[in-house]
């Protein structure tokens, strides 16, 4: 048995999830990839992996029978989300919801055997957005973190917008700071990698990324444009996440820059991160740079939970 925890990455076969794999066979840890389509050869070596999809919960008990062959003697578990379905809202929905209620009921299963679990959760800093200005999507992964929140282990990582964008190499930022913008899968990868190296504990993680989020530039309020966003996103689009997406960029295009860069999610401001912190119950939240992780904080500091 290694002295590295088994990981068990749902969503394995994701681009996020093919750049996390390799870094954790690596270091030497038992990686098991749970996803609904079979694995590249490449991926799948080295791996255990169990296909299935997570909706159909009728498959659950199939799904734990397999995990827990495959995690053989294994003491310490990580138990890694990075589950998501884009394809439509629907589908967005169904697959955050139904990856939640897995980790939760795999988490108390494999508890109850004895095993030390620790559950790390890659979610977006969509999370932060107000009301108003929130998406399907973004309100999903909120209520996703809200039941996240309640586990006494659990890293739950805020990544910036993820896409084909080369590293580049950052400065950590100060504790409690947050920076946000575009990151490379890679970097995200290594940033969760980094971050499943710390102990076991309640944390909450902001992923500054390798290239610093900027509001955009004043332009003319498009009211009518904004209008026609909002009709399609509730009409034709309403199954649409770009369409919604899309939307949610018009009515933040109409805010006086003073407001947007308080009411932007995309930046992490303290404006919305200080409340979700309060609403989570959690420490306040850690930032990690792309591609260079910071020191962690005070442990004084980091066991210190808000209050509500």
């Amino acid at each position: 048995m290694t002295h590295e925890p088994a990981c068990i990455v749902l969503g394995a076969t994701g681009r996020l999830g093919r750049s996390l794999l390799p870094r954790l066979q690596a270091r030497g840890c038992h990686v098991i990839g749970v996803s609904r389509t079979r694995p590249s050869e490449t991926a799948e070596r080295g791996s255990g992996w169990v296909c299935a999809d997570l909706t159909e919960s009728s498959r659950w008990p199939q799904v734990h029978g397999l995990l827990r062959q495959l995690l053989g003697h294994q003491e310490e578990v990580v138990i890694i989300d990075l589950v998501l379905d884009r394809v439509s809202v629907t589908s967005m929905r169904q697959s955050i919801t139904a990856a939640t209620r897995f980790v939760v009921r795999t988490r108390q299963l494999l508890t109850d055997e004895g095993l030390a679990v620790r559950v790390l959760a890659a979610s977006t800093t969509a999370v932060l957005a107000p009301r108003g200005l929130r998406t399907p999507y973004s309100a999903a992964k909120r209520r996703q973190a809200f039941a996240y929140a309640r586990l006494d282990a659990i890293d739950l990582v805020l990544l910036p917008q993820l896409g084909d964008v080369e590293p580049i190499t950052n400065s950590p930022g100060d504790a409690g700071s947050s920076v946000s913008g575009s990151c490379s899968y890679e970097a995200a990868a290594g940033a969760l990698h980094e971050i499943s190296l710390e102990p076991a504990q309640r944390s909450l993680w902001i992923l500054g990324a390798d290239v610093p989020h900027q509001s955009a530039s004043p332009a003319p309020a498009d009211i009518p444009g904004a209008i026609r966003s909002a009709v399609a996103a509730r009409t034709a689009g309403r199954d649409s996440p770009a369409a919604h997406r899309q939307a949610s960029h018009q009515r933040l295009a109409l805010l006086p820059a003073s407001v947007r860069v308080r009411v932007d999610h995309h930046g992490a401001p303290a404006q919305l991160l200080r409340p979700f912190e309060r609403r989570l119950r959690m420490p306040r939240a850690r930032t990690v740079i792309a591609g260079n992780k910071q020191p962690a904080p005070d442990p004084s500091e980091v066991n210190r939970a808000h209050r509500p």
